[in-house]
């Protein structure tokens, strides 16, 4: 075998895929003359005697514009290849004469001959690899081009772009499930890795799993959302969504918008009048007034508005009454055999921003039964945690169960990022 400095190959291979996103390649619009430079001239290569004469007839056919003639020497060589060089060398020259020729399906043989050959480094392999994917989705070969981007990302598991465009080729093959594991997994790696994670891809996570429907992905896909981005805009999505698909009943869906109103998450009109009506359905006239007040401070609501007028005026008269009976309501709760009456006094007390009383009622009303222990604990935990009382808060929402079990998850995921009290202590009265 004889040891060859790098032919002049001018492979030409412009990376066309960038942050995920696929597009034509470039090198396959390309003139000849605008082929990049060959690579570094320190590489040398190993060519058997069989092979090189072939080659090195190829290259001079190629030169001097014979690409036919210089693919069949080509494809001589091939036939007599001995070693990887042999084969590196063949699918290079492949390459050119495809830009040449613009034969992409030449190009496609080529590019995988010479990451077949195994001579190519890593950096290289992967520009290889990325034109090779969009080369096949080029055709419409979506199952090719996945192919490719699982070699890359198993080549490259830690790098998250990478492992993300793999996703993002998944759901283009019609794998959405796949697609929202696979960005997921991006995700954790990157944290692993102390790399932030950009918010796109929790974002695109959600939106993937949202639109296909796929259970048990979009509430983890939503806490991962609001975890690492807790905006008011990622909170409300994550818990619009939530409230949309969770079947829950007015009293969950009040837990719920109790939630938007400590992440600051309400907004609009719409927003803030369904809570105001959720409430005062539930006879909790103090927090519906809070509500409807804040939404006028805020801009959104409209005192002028007739159906908006006529809810402060049916709650705000029963507020003073309302509040001035709690203590009352206490004494009697107290001495009740079940914990019904507890209950409704702390959902009070909870409305009135009176967080240390409604917990301790909450509690006394899990003891004496007869109440929805799923429930009471999540509003244990929401008075605790607006108490600022995150161990407490934290073990009464890890004993919810059932349907309100996912609901607890969104309060943990808050209050795991509030530092203090993040609460609702707005009192309001007569």
């Amino acid at each position: 075998m004889k040891t060859v400095s790098r032919m002049a190959l001018g492979l030409a291979l412009a990376v066309g895929i960038a942050g995920g996103s696929m597009v034509t390649p470039a090198f396959a619009q390309k003139k000849k003359e605008e082929a990049a430079p060959a690579a570094p001239e320190a590489k040398k290569y190993k060519l058997s005697k069989k092979a090189q004469k072939a080659l090195m007839e190829a290259q001079t056919a190629q030169q001097a514009g014979d690409n036919d003639g210089a693919l069949a020497k080509i494809r001589e060589a091939e036939a007599i290849a001995e070693t990887p060089d042999d084969r590196f060398m063949a699918n290079s020259l492949k390459i050119n004469i495809g830009l040449a020729k613009s034969d992409t399906k030449l190009q496609e043989e080529g590019i995988a001959g010479a990451i077949a050959s195994g001579q190519l480094d890593a950096d290289l392999k992967y520009k290889f690899q990325r034109n090779l994917a969009a080369l096949a989705l080029q055709r419409n070969d979506t199952a090719r081009a996945i192919q490719v981007y699982e070699q890359m990302a198993a080549d490259r598991p830690n790098d998250g772009e990478t492992v993300v465009s793999l996703g993002e080729m998944y759901n283009r093959g019609g794998r959405t499930a796949d697609a929202v594991r696979t960005i997921r997994k991006a995700i954790d790696a990157q944290k692993a890795a102390g790399v932030a994670v950009p918010e796109t891809w929790y974002k695109r996570a959600l939106a993937l799993a949202y639109d296909a429907k796929i259970a048990g992905e979009v509430t983890p896909s939503s806490l991962m959302l609001v975890g690492a981005y807790p905006t008011p805009t990622n909170w409300r999505d994550a818990l619009v969504i939530f409230r949309d698909s969770a079947g829950l009943d007015d009293q969950g869906n009040l837990d719920v918008m109790r939630l938007m109103y400590d992440t600051k998450s309400l907004t609009g009109e719409r927003d803030y009048f369904e809570y105001a009506e959720t409430a005062n359905g539930r006879g909790l006239p103090g927090e519906a007034k809070m509500a409807l007040d804040q939404g006028v401070a805020k801009g959104v609501l409209s005192a002028s508005k007739p159906h908006i007028k006529e809810l402060v005026g049916i709650v705000t008269p029963k507020v003073k009454g309302d509040r001035a009976s709690l203590a009352g309501l206490e004494k009697e709760a107290r001495a009740s055999a079940t914990g019904k009456l507890a209950k409704a006094t702390a959902d009070g007390y909870l409305g009135y921003g009176e967080n240390a009383k409604a917990a301790d009622l909450y509690r006394a009303a899990l003891q004496k039964g007869g109440v929805d222990a799923a429930e009471v604990n999540t509003r244990i935990g929401i008075a605790l945690a607006r108490t600022g009382d995150k161990a407490g808060a934290t073990a009464a929402f890890n004993a919810v169960t059932g349907k309100r079990a996912e609901l607890a998850k969104f309060w943990l995921a808050h209050i795991n990022q509030a530092p203090t009290a993040t609460a609702a202590t707005t009192t309001t009265g007569g």
